[in-house]
């Protein structure tokens, strides 16, 4: 199949399950950026596996490693699949047959649902999967694909822009007026997400946010920071998902708030 995955890792040891999902002789491209040595033995326990490949970046960071594995995928048509998750049978297939007809693609993700806080992680994902499907597809989270060309001659991702990269570019492909395809049939499995990593991610998109709205100027990203907040919000959640996802919608929004707040007391994180 004329398909290639891209995959950066940093520290994440679901990196195994990620690179077992791919299907053999499937050109497979695993971007280290600055691992740490029990990646690189993950990693290098799957070396012989047909169709991957191993190229590394000194940068930090989702942006740089997507990126610099874009630049060595050896086909036009491209799938991102983060170090913590996994392909569901079908989903090349799918991906390949979307991006015949658009160059950018936003499948479904379906977190996988444990107890407690994990729960409410997955419901959210859904609810996010089905606006998508009702014509408003954004190029953002994971189970993105799109044309190589078309993804590097928007600049690729912004490296200096933190853990909401896939925002920004959503932001530069807008002001092109360029749209994002649905393909349902296009899935990839989130693993649940604890209380400590859900926390620590938000607090990066906050920042990042924050670089957002100090590069592009508005307020964009401290938008999106308080949209956890909205009584609308909260009351949708309510009457929903109950008591106990206003509470995570309440904490989470907060501390994005918190991110944002603490990089706009810095200076932008990119070049002026």
């Amino acid at each position: 199949m004329d398909i290639s995955v891209v995959t950066p890792v940093r520290d994440d040891p679901l990196i195994g399950q990620a690179i077992t999902s791919v299907p053999a002789g499937i050109d497979h491209v695993v971007a280290f950026t600055q691992p740490s040595d029990r990646v690189r033995t993950i990693v290098e326990a799957h070396r012989e596996k047909s169709g991957l490949r191993l190229v590394e970046t000194s940068a930090v960071g989702m942006a740089p490693g997507v990126n610099r594995g874009v630049e060595a995928a050896r086909h036009e048509k491209v799938v991102l699949l983060d170090s913590d998750c996994t392909l569901e049978p079908g989903t090349l297939e799918a991906y390949a047959r979307a991006l015949d007809a658009s160059a950018f693609v936003r499948g479904r993700t379906i977190v996988r649902q444990g107890l407690g806080w994990a729960r409410f992680s997955g419901l959210g994902q859904a609810e996010l999967n089905r606006t998508f499907a009702r014509g408003r597809a954004r190029l953002i989270g994971p189970s993105i694909a799109f044309r190589r060309n078309a993804f590097l001659e928007l600049g690729g991702y912004d490296p200096h822009s933190g853990a909401s990269c896939d925002h920004e570019f959503v932001l530069r492909m807008e002001d092109r007026g360029i749209t994002t395809a649905f393909e349902a049939d296009a899935v990839i499995f989130h693993q649940a997400l604890t209380f400590r990593i859900d926390v620590r991610a938000h607090l990066g998109y906050g920042r990042s946010m924050a670089y957002i709205d100090q590069r592009r100027g508005g307020r964009y990203g401290l938008g999106i920071c308080t949209l956890r907040l909205y009584p609308s919000t909260l009351a949708n959640k309510l009457v929903y998902r109950g008591l106990e996802s206003v509470f995570r919608s309440l904490l989470l929004g907060t501390v994005m708030l918190y991110g944002y707040a603490d990089q706009s007391w810095r200076r932008p994180l990119g070049p002026s």
